[in-house]
């Protein structure tokens, strides 16, 4: 790859909203843009994260000039960890983003390893073939920016969360004069957010949210709880001081929430904000004195929401007088698992408000309206749409035509693009894969650790234990399984299993003259087919002989059985 002009890579986040992770390089150069993680649903047991693998980019890692983070969101910097050692190159980031990235690099000791450079919106980045300005944008969080990347051979604008706000709220200002600026340099291709582009007008901006939740919040009354993104600081000032509208005592449940509110203030944030406590410090409170401010919007398994609507909780017990507001909306893949814990919460006469029923929450995310004041500041040649789905990227090509925008490209995570003199053309597809985060440790989807815990979660696991006498006779046969019928259910099963196949196995030994292959697969087929024939269910099976006196100690087998 050493043609004039620049190579452009997304390897996350192309054709799907999260796991954003993007690589430009020229002259032999390159720069990756954030390292995000995506969001799994129940596909994958036992793993909520995943991350795009950096693998095709460790043959460049001695020309990786740096690491680029654009906001403190999961999607865009929470794989950090995993990502960094593939890359070994200096991470810049603005003071919260990198406040947050300390924190994840802490979990897994690498805290002293990674060399984060801070950097204040404004700034530009001098490196040998890029230069780099961090230029200020609105979006749920603060010190978001986008990306004015400037090159030989072109420039190009990344803005993958933006959007555009009244400017009320001081953590939430726009480079406006950076962007113009940017325009009037010129840009080759903007890197878009097309998460809202199916929505027509701009969304209120974040202080009528504030306005509406002041006015809602006090006329509650019963126990009230309130989640929220963790990192949305403003949507978090708005609930305190709405609470002290209100008469209650914010109560902050989840550790990511006091963690964010740490790292605010000591980037300087929050220094008016009223005070919040932990539910240790208000202990004995009523429910109707309190408001309880909660991780858990999204409904991932471990987060304080959930423990609540579980009826786990020990600070929270639901009831009939409660309501609780989710200011904040659903991430794309999360509909079904929300909705669930929603209809629980209802069940127990709980009132859900949501920003379908009450203005609660904006999206950090432009319009149709907003996309098209933004391809008027900066006049892209080329306009690549990213962060949506299919259905979304193709509305964003039509729409940026339509506006007026000469070209238009899309593709998927793993082609790399060629750029140069105004034209882009798709080069080679390059390989690309999907790391989840499993219990801490990296494993590909596609492994066969992942299809084999899918196709255990699915069809059910069955296990059987033989002992084979030195006079090829069963000496012990155990059937188990803690998933295909309730225990008194398959204890009654698998013993009519034994008693019907145990002279069918001693037959077999017998014909055969022994345990062989053959004998083992027959063990496995006959219980595996009596169990299908009584449940309708095609376990996986695993089977593990042991014959005594024999050469044959402890062989294991283990089968993903068709």
């Amino acid at each position: 790859m050493q043609k004039d002009g620049i190579y452009f890579l997304p390897l996350g986040g192309a054709d799907e909203i999260g796991m954003n992770m993007y690589a430009y390089g020229t002259n032999g150069k390159w720069i990756v843009v954030d390292t995000g993680y995506g969001f799994l649903n129940d596909d994958y047991p036992g793993m909520d994260m995943c991350y795009a693998s950096p693998a095709f980019l460790e043959d460049f890692k001695d020309k990786i000039e740096g690491i680029f983070i654009t906001h403190a969101h999961e999607d865009h910097m929470g794989a950090i960890a995993q990502v960094w050692p593939s890359l070994q190159a200096p991470v810049y980031a603005t003071a919260f983003s990198s406040g947050l990235i300390r924190e994840r690099l802490k979990e897994y000791k690498m805290e002293n390893i990674v060399p984060i450079k801070e950097v204040k919106p404004g700034d530009r980045v001098d490196l040998e073939e890029f230069k780099v300005e961090f230029v200020a944008l609105v979006h749920s969080v603060p010190e978001t920016c986008g990306l004015f990347i400037k090159t030989e051979y072109g420039n190009i604008f990344h803005a993958t969360d933006w959007r555009f706000d009244d400017g009320r709220l001081a953590m939430l200002p726009t480079g406006t004069k950076a962007l113009k600026r940017a325009g009037k340099d010129g840009i080759t291709m903007f890197v878009c957010d097309s998460t809202n582009v199916m929505l027509d007008k701009i969304q209120p901006s974040e202080s009528e949210i504030r306005k509406n939740l002041e006015e809602l919040i006090p006329s509650i009354k019963g126990g009230l709880i309130v989640t929220c993104f963790a990192s949305n600081l403003m949507r978090l000032e708005s609930l305190v001081l709405a609470a002290q509208k209100a008469g209650r005592t914010p109560v902050l449940l989840g550790k990511s929430l006091l963690t964010n509110i740490r790292i605010a203030k000591e980037c300087g944030y929050f220094a008016d904000l009223p005070p919040v406590h932990t539910p240790e410090e208000v202990q004995g409170i009523t429910s109707d004195k309190a408001m309880y401010i909660c991780t858990g919007s999204q409904a991932n398994y471990r987060s304080a929401l959930s423990v609540i609507a579980k009826g786990e909780s020990k600070y929270v017990k639901l009831s009939s007088d409660d309501t609780i507001i989710f200011s904040s909306k659903i991430i794309p893949g999360n509909e079904e698992k929300i909705e669930k814990m929603q209809e629980k919460m209802m069940d127990l006469g709980v009132t859900v408000i949501t920003e379908e029923t009450a203005p609660v929450h904006t999206s950090g995310h432009p319009s149709k309206e907003e996309l098209k004041k933004m391809y008027k500041i900066l006049k892209p040649e080329i306009v690549f749409p990213v962060h949506g789905d299919k259905r979304f990227i193709r509305e964003h090509k039509r729409f940026a035509l339509k506006c007026g925008v000469k070209d238009v490209c899309s593709g998927q995570n793993g082609d790399l693009f060629w750029l140069k003199d105004g034209k882009i053309v798709k080069e080679e597809e390059v390989f690309s894969d999907i790391m989840g985060v499993d219990r801490g440790r990296s494993v590909s989807l596609s492994s066969d650790l992942i299809k084999n815990r899918r196709r255990i979660a699915y069809n059910c696991s069955l296990f059987i234990s033989c002992v084979i006498s030195a006079d090829n006779r069963v000496a012990d046969l155990e059937i188990s399984s803690i998933d295909i019928l309730a225990q008194e259910d398959w204890e009654a099963l698998s013993e009519e299993i034994k008693n019907a196949v145990i002279p069918l196995i001693e037959a077999r030994l017998a014909e055969r003259g022994g345990l062989d292959n053959s004998c083992k697969d027959f063990i496995r087929g006959q219980i595996r087919k009596r169990v299908y024939k009584a449940t309708d269910i095609k376990p996986v099976t695993f089977l593990h002989i042991y014959q005594e006196n024999n050469d044959i100690n402890a062989n294991k087998e283990e089968e993903q059985c068709q």
